[in-house]
């Protein structure tokens, strides 16, 4: 199965240790998911908010591209450095060439976008897991895993970023999330880089 890079994406860094609920005014809910789960690393807005051209308003639209990500690795983290850098993460997302709606396969045309290259065997990346996603057209919608509890029903395929471990396990559960529907679907797998650039002492070139 090949997966294909869609961009590098800024989110805010959401830790057990961090954790503060996000409604002002509330009292504080506990962490969300349960152990293993250290950081939550998932691809939707609703827990982990990504960065975008209301966050920084000289950027225009066109600095991102179908996905809402960035096809430069140098934008983002110019982005980053501008905004609490201490606070983001950056991710690159990959997705295969198909997506499941009612337990079938579906050919998934992936958008125009034409992002910088993960050199192979870059030690400035390290590949975190899968999380299973809505998506509809280019846009990400739902996490169940973290949106809808699912983390608490798979928790033995999970990892410490609350992402599924293997590929096998990712697709099995795209799979059943487009029988059983946690959210309408459909359903796609997403690959997930984190940028350790910063922590490497690297820059983006």
């Amino acid at each position: 199965m090949d997966f294909y890079l869609i961009g590098f994406f800024p989110k805010r860094r959401v830790t057990r240790a961090n954790w503060e609920s996000s409604r002002d005014g509330e009292p504080q809910h506990p962490f969300p998911e349960p152990q293993p789960v250290q950081q939550i690393c998932s691809v939707s807005n609703c827990m982990v908010k990504r960065l975008s051209i209301f966050d920084y308003q000289e950027l225009s639209q066109k600095s991102f591209n179908q996905y809402g990500g960035f096809n430069q690795l140098s934008t983002a983290i110019d982005l980053c450095a501008k905004i609490h850098d201490d606070e983001f993460d950056i991710y690159a997302y990959a997705i295969p060439e198909f997506h499941f709606q009612d337990g079938v396969a579906h050919e998934e045309e992936i958008g125009c976008v034409d992002p910088d290259e993960i050199p192979e065997n870059s030690s400035d990346f390290l590949m975190l897991g899968y999380d299973v996603v809505e998506l509809r057209g280019c846009s990400f919608f739902c996490s169940p895993l973290t949106c809808n509890g699912q983390a608490y029903l798979n928790i033995d395929i999970l990892n410490q970023y609350c992402l599924v471990e293997q590929k096998t396990d990712a697709i099995k559960l795209a799979t059943e999330f487009s029988i059983d529907k946690p959210e309408p679907g459909p359903y796609t797998i997403v690959e997930i880089w984190k940028y350790l650039g910063k922590e490497n002492g690297g820059e983006a070139t």
